[in-house]
């Protein structure tokens, strides 16, 4: 079999969507009436959105020998992505979160990244490096693995010529907080990065700005190739030292926002793997995210006919 045109090392989960009437405080309880489970996680799910476009991908790192495991890997072999970097550890725990949503499509997530974050730097370059260098995308994020195996990881595949995709996920003062990695590390990560997507959150606090415009010409300045903002409804900013575009988004009656921004990274990475400009990419990535909305779950993500048929629309 071929190897993987876009490979990812990154969180990847079970997602349990607790369908709440209302997000409650502390001290508060209240009555779920619906309880859906989901394969899940950042990087896994815009490598989902790949696989589902047509483009063969695959997802490395570590899970472990539960019921879980069991649930992510049936996903990853119903939409067609390749498993073969897909290491079981005996005796471990799955990576898993628990997500409430409510009625209007807000959620809060809660992370276990259990084994999945104890993948590490000479792990990727004894057991993975090998996935990575076959590869023309690599995926990657900072959100539940720490960033030495991810920096170890974006240099191998920097150095094979692999385009880089960083999905800032957290803030980086959280991500520090969290002894996930340093600020020093961080910066390093960026001069690796050939596509940054960071959070708002991420954005504001790097940058000190709160235009997207402004926040994405800071963000090039310390290292990435393109800088890709989410703009929720209003679509998404497309920047690189030559040019930025704003890029509308796309009419649709939201149910669950979760995942929106993975199948954002996820149609980025195919279109530009297609040979797309970067506003073309953009808008074909904002399409991408707003049919992801229309449906419960982080891999409620469409195929290239619907996608195709929502630009055409």
């Amino acid at each position: 079999m071929d190897a993987a045109e876009v490979v990812g090392l990154g969180s990847c989960t079970v997602d349990f969507f607790a369908l709440v009437p209302r997000l409650i405080g502390a001290e508060e309880k209240i009555n779920v009436p619906r309880l859906e489970i989901y394969a899940g996680g950042v990087t896994a799910n815009n490598l989902t959105q790949v696989a589902r476009l047509g483009a063969r991908s695959g997802w490395i790192g570590l899970l472990g020998d539960d019921a879980n495991a069991e649930i992510i890997r049936t996903q990853f072999i119903e939409d067609g992505m390749d498993i073969t970097g897909l290491e079981v550890v005996p005796g471990e725990r799955s990576s898993f979160t628990w997500i409430p949503v409510d009625a209007q499509g807000d959620r809060l997530i809660y992370m276990f990244p259990n084994i999945t974050a104890r993948v590490t730097a000479a792990q990727i370059r004894d057991r993975f490096a090998a996935h990575i260098r076959a590869a023309r995308h690599f995926h990657t994020e900072a959100s539940q693995l720490p960033l030495a195996p991810v920096i170890e990881a974006m240099r191998i595949a920097r150095q094979s010529g692999v385009r880089v995709f960083f999905d800032l996920d957290v803030s980086p003062r959280d991500f520090i907080a969290a002894g996930l990695g340093t600020e020093s590390e961080l910066r390093e990560a960026l001069t690796l990065t050939g596509v940054l997507k960071p959070c708002k959150a991420a954005a504001r606090e790097m940058t000190g700005e709160e235009d997207p415009a402004r926040m994405a010409q800071k963000l090039l300045q310390q290292g990435p190739a393109m800088v890709a903002l989410t703009m929720g409804a209003e679509g998404c900013l497309v920047a690189t030292e030559e040019h930025a575009e704003h890029c509308p988004g796309f009419r649709v009656g939201v149910v669950d926002t979760t995942g929106a921004g993975d199948a954002f990274l996820g149609g980025l990475s195919y279109a530009l793997l297609q040979g797309r400009g970067p506003a073309d990419a953009g808008r074909f990535a904002n399409a991408c995210a707003a049919l992801c909305c229309t449906k419960v779950g982080a891999r409620a993500m469409s195929p290239l006919t619907e996608v195709e048929s929502l630009l055409a629309s």
